[in-house]
């Protein structure tokens, strides 16, 4: 028992000391890569999100002025740059009278909505959306814009070029950057000037072949 002795006060300062910068730094480490985690997950969603919303609009747009028994003038009612507006015929009754049947495609906010019927307000398909663009092409593939109310150029729509920028909701950003990049469709145009915030975007963009239209 002679020999048995305890810490003095400075051993023990000096291991707190150590455990101390030992734990800070496994905090630290911890933090970031749950910061690098969220912010990765935040830009799968933002991926996912464009992905997911053009393949909604392009199996629908596609569809535009189906019409199997030639009696219900399916067509195009609405084509602006941000907005569009077009009938189908889904169920083949030779009306224009189901919910999926008048379909329009604008942005509400920031978010990309979807009316059906011609009533009811635009319903959120994806949030966190900056901008949306549709590009109108006749037959030859002729670039045009449709006079609102013509319908006579309405009928003339035969692809449309939609294109969004998604923006990716990440409150924690593990790297901050400024983000002052302008985002130019295919056409070279742009469709988001630079904002100059720490937000992530990705642009999405899609020629969509009205194949029922002009039949």
């Amino acid at each position: 028992m002679e020999n048995n002795r305890g810490f003095t006060l400075i051993e023990l300062m000096v291991a707190m000391v150590i455990a101390g910068i030992v734990m800070a730094a496994i905090v630290a480490t911890y933090r970031n890569q749950m910061r690098t985690h969220l912010t990765q997950q935040s830009i799968v969603d933002m991926h996912q999100t464009a992905r997911a919303a053009l393949h909604l609009m392009k199996s629908e747009i596609q569809m535009a002025g189906y019409d199997p028994i030639g009696s219900a003038d399916a067509t195009v009612l609405t084509a602006t740059s941000n907005e569009f507006r077009f009938q189908i015929d889904a169920d083949g009754d030779g009306a224009i009278a189901g919910g999926n049947e008048d379909i329009r495609y604008a942005l509400n906010g920031t978010k990309l909505g979807r009316e059906t019927g011609g009533a009811g307000g635009l319903q959120p398909v994806a949030e966190n959306v900056d901008a949306l663009q549709f590009i109108y092409f006749d037959e030859n593939l002729t670039r045009f814009t449709p006079t609102a109310g013509n319908q006579s150029e309405l009928d003339r729509v035969r692809m449309v070029l939609v294109t969004i920028v998604a923006r990716a909701d990440d409150p924690v950003m593990a790297f901050k950057q400024v983000n002052n990049q302008t985002y130019t469709n295919s056409l070279g145009e742009t469709v988001l000037a630079a904002v100059n915030d720490t937000s992530r975007r990705v642009l999405s963009s899609t020629s969509i072949w009205c194949r029922n239209m002009g039949m």
